[in-house]
């Protein structure tokens, strides 16, 4: 189930950019993106296969040295020079020789390796205040506000709800959890309304088919993905048809993808990509339910909710359900970090599911009788 759908979706993602790049590019190089996504496709499919290969094991015992890169990795982002600040939000890093890079992507692994590596070492004081739920919590508030200080608010509440679910599943006491909820709900709300950007997005979206001069220019992405979807009905208006696409639609190869798939292929093939999803979610749950460790649990729970979180929030800001966001819609979106990364978020949940199969052979290798024969 999880790789028919990834692969489902990557393959809808490379046709769909094909489409979207021309317009997105210009007329001098049509293709450079699909190139550019094709090569880190290759790339990540080939470093999956050796992290597939991974045993838990392994893992956990480098886990804490993985967190603290990740950490560092985020830490670059505030360093002059190293740090890439675009439209006021420091989210990129850039080395000599390397691309621009976004280092969120590689903390939301670390940090679920992170978290579950401290679970499995201290499986019994899972429900206990200090050890259970306090320091755990701070090990993860850690690049939460990291992120959070880079104007990533998206991916930090994304993160933080994952690793948050994955916490309840494992046994903490969700008499702990609700308070952190609640609290951190109340921030949220302040930060949003504090910030004259956010509160804008926030209007626009409920005056979302208001064409006041106030609204036009926030609203108009979501605005412009409705009339896609419309566009679209059913069946679509075929493949390369799209009119949204060109320059009515920003971002229409990134953030903003779903509607292109609504308005050229129709309600069919954007319901297919719900379900595509729906499986991935179904594959997740079933890996960490078999997972015979705590730290598989852990793994299997965070990383699947931290591919699926995203995919919610951009299809409910597409379809006017949410607020503006600028989360990716994973698998699909252009974008080489967030596809890397998301390629091996799926090679770490088949490597617990072979180490959860493998375990399993043993087990039932060791239960079938043996005849003993005694030499006198």
């Amino acid at each position: 189930m999880i790789l028919a759908s990834v692969g489902l979706l990557v393959a809808l993602g490379m046709v769909m950019l094909a489409s979207t790049s021309y317009w997105a590019n210009g007329i001098e190089q049509p293709h450079l993106l699909v190139s550019k996504q094709a090569k880190i496709l290759i790339g990540s499919f080939a470093a999956g296969m050796l992290i597939h290969r991974l045993k838990p094991e392994f893992l956990r015992k480098l886990a804490p040295w993985i967190f603290v890169f990740g950490v560092v990795m985020l830490v670059l982002c505030y360093i002059p020079r190293v740090g890439v600040e675009v439209n006021g939000a420091k989210r990129w890093v850039r080395f000599p020789g390397l691309p621009q890079f976004q280092p969120s992507e590689i903390g939301k692994i670390t940090t679920i390796l992170g978290i579950a590596a401290y679970y499995a070492r201290y499986v019994t004081e899972v429900r206990t205040f200090w050890k259970g739920f306090v320091i755990p919590g701070i090990i993860l508030s850690v690049p939460v506000l990291l992120i959070l200080f880079e104007k990533d608010m998206d991916t930090a509440l994304a993160l933080g709800a994952a690793c948050g679910t994955a916490l309840f599943c494992i046994g903490v006491k969700f008499r702990y959890l609700l308070p952190v909820i609640l609290i951190g709900g109340f921030l949220g709300y302040t930060m949003v309304m504090e910030d004259e950007t956010r509160r804008q997005r926030i209007d626009a979206w409920m005056h979302l088919e208001e064409n006041l001069k106030e609204y036009q220019d926030t609203n108009r992405q979501q605005w412009r993905s409705l009339l896609a979807f419309g566009n679209g009905g059913p069946e679509g208006v075929g493949l390369g048809n799209g009119v949204e696409k060109h320059g009515y639609l920003p971002e229409a190869h990134t953030d903003f993808i779903y509607p292109v798939i609504g308005e050229e292929l129709g309600l069919y093939y954007t319901l297919g990509v719900l379900m595509c999803y729906v499986a991935l979610a179904i594959g997740g749950f079933l890996v960490a339910v078999n997972a015979p460790d705590v730290f598989g649990r852990a793994v299997a729970l965070g990383l699947t909710m931290m591919l699926l979180l995203p995919a919610l929030i951009n299809i409910g800001v597409t379809i006017g359900s949410l607020p503006n966001a600028g989360l990716p819609l994973p698998f699909v979106s252009y974008g080489g970090t967030n596809l890397m990364f998301s390629l091996w978020s799926v090679a770490l949940l088949l490597s617990v599911n072979r180490a959860t199969q493998l375990h399993a052979l043993d087990e039932s290798e060791a239960c079938i009788p043996k005849p003993i024969a005694m030499k006198l």
